[in-house]
This record gives C-alpha cells, sequence and structure tokens, in this order.
C-alpha cells in the first residue's frame, strides 16, 4: 500500500489530468466549457483530477458520480496580467489558504517552483511559499506536489527539459518539502533514471503545452514510466484532443498495465 491515497492503485501510479488551466490562464481553448470538458475527461475514468479548489465545489457533483479522485491547486500562476493573453511578464501568487484546500478532501496539493526568474523578490517569494506550505499540509497525509519548471526567461527555451537543470530543480524541490514531484520529462529513459532514482519522493511527469500528437505524448509517458516515474500530471495534451476520454484510457493502459504506445493507441 503507498503513503498516499493518490498512489494507492493497483499498480502503484496514477493518471491524473490537470484541469486547473482557467484560473491563471482563463477560457483555454478546448476548456471554454468546464463542464464538457471535465464530462469527456471523466468518462476516461482517470485516477485524478487536478483543479482549483472553487472548481471542486462548483463540479463536486460530477467528482461524486466518478471514481476519480481530487487534487487542488494552491497558487495563481499567469503569463501576464492581461487575462487570456500571453505577453509577460507573468504573474505567481498564492491564491487559496490551506483551509480552503483541504476542504476538498483532496489526495495532493500543488504548487508551482519556477526557476529562472529575472525577479530574485519574486523568487524569493516563491521558495517561501513552497517551503510554508510544506510545513501547513505536514501531517494532515495530504501530499505537496511541487511542479518544478523553467519558465523564467533567464532559461532559455531549449533548456527547459535538460537533464541538469530538471535534475537541480527536483534536488531543490524536495528539500523544501515536496512528498511528491511534478516534472518535466528529459526526453529519454538513461538521462531521466538518476533523477528519479536519486529523488527519495515519487516522480510524476508534467505535460506542458500540447504538442498535438498523441502518440508522442504517449512515447513521452512511457519512457518516463521504464524510466521509474509513478504516472502522470497532464492536462492540454489530453484535453486539447479530439477524445479525451480515449486519450486517458490508453494512458491507463501505459501507465497501470505497461502496455506499449502501439497497442495502447494502435
Amino acid at each position: 500500500m503507498s503513503e498516499f491515497d493518490l498512489l494507492d492503485t493497483e499498480s502503484g501510479n496514477a493518471v491524473v489530468v490537470a484541469l486547473d488551466h482557467g484560473i491563471g490562464m482563463g477560457a483555454v481553448e478546448e476548456f471554454e466549457d468546464p463542464a464538457t470538458t471535465l464530462e469527456a475527461v471523466l468518462e476516461g475514468e482517470p485516477d485524478g483530477v487536478l483543479v482549483g479548489p472553487h472548481f471542486a465545489r462548483r463540479y463536486s457533483d460530477a467528482f461524486t458520480a466518478s471514481d476519480a479522485d481530487v487534487l487542488v491547486t494552491a497558487d495563481f500562476v499567469a503569463p501576464s496580467s492581461q487575462p487570456g493573453e500571453n505577453v509577460g511578464p507573468w504573474v505567481q501568487t498564492p491564491a487559496f489558504d490551506t483551509d480552503r484546500l483541504l476542504a476538498c478532501d483532496p489526495v495532493g496539493v500543488k504548487s508551482v517552483l519556477a526557476f529562472g526568474r529575472h525577479d530574485r523578490r519574486a523568487f524569493e517569494r516563491n521558495v517561501d511559499y513552497i517551503s510554508a506550505l510544506a510545513d501547513e499540509l505536514d501531517g494532515t497525509g495530504v501530499p505537496h506536489i511541487v511542479e518544478t519548471v523553467m519558465w523564467g526567461k533567464e532559461i532559455p527555451a531549449r533548456f527547459e527539459t535538460d537533464a541538469r537543470y530538471v535534475a537541480n530543480a527536483c534536488r531543490i524541490g524536495w528539500e523544501l518539502g515536496a512528498d511528491i514531484l511534478k516534472v518535466p520529462y528529459t526526453g529519454d529513459v538513461d538521462s531521466f533514471e538518476p533523477i528519479v532514482s536519486d529523488a527519495p519522493v515519487p516522480t510524476m511527469v508534467l505535460g506542458g503545452p500540447s504538442s498535438g500528437s498523441v502518440r508522442a505524448t504517449l512515447d513521452d509517458v512511457a519512457g518516463a514510466m521504464a524510466a521509474g516515474a509513478r504516472g502522470l500530471i497532464v492536462g492540454r495534451s489530453i484535453w486539447q484532443t479530439e477524445d479525451p476520454a480515449a486519450v486517458v484510457a490508453a494512458l491507463r493502459d501505459v501507465v497501470h498495465r505497461g502496455a506499449s504506445v502501439e497497442s495502447a493507441w494502435g
């Protein structure tokens, strides 16, 4: 049995669909109607869905009717102060207190630790927040999921999945109190395996912007699982597809049954 309910599955892994994008990005394409997108995702029977606490409250009936666990996002992260625009500078701040988060009875609370900022004070506030939230969740039984990302302009986009950067970010993440890491896949098993094995906490992979290819997403997830990852927390690469339920089902085959990409997706 896993230390955490999130990973208390037959395989010990989890397929989680991220649907928290509306908090900072607004009505994202293919997520304009939250009820419809949620319904399509739940049809695929994911192990969990990551949402904002008020989303969880407003759509509680849908979650109750499904077997999916709820995970909640703790902070507001937006690419701009202009709603729905990606023009910078990006904004991050704590958005919900711990009582509000825990009222959702979640199996995980996620926050973002973003590297590469020009603004040192903003990064310091981010570190303070991550460590404080870890302390507040300690002893509750709800794991703190820290998403380590290289979003700041001081890190060129080509290095966002660089193994050295990802390894260092993961180390900092769990040293600050992460119970579970949500990280970029580095692109191959050989470079990702040491990152996973060196971390004393479970590692799950994130999705980022949709690649437009379900097979590419499945290939990355299969590689991450072969390296020892415990599953995924992915959003747009699932619900910006023609059939989100089918994609979730394929991911379940890969993550829980070790199926090949070819057999999972045909």
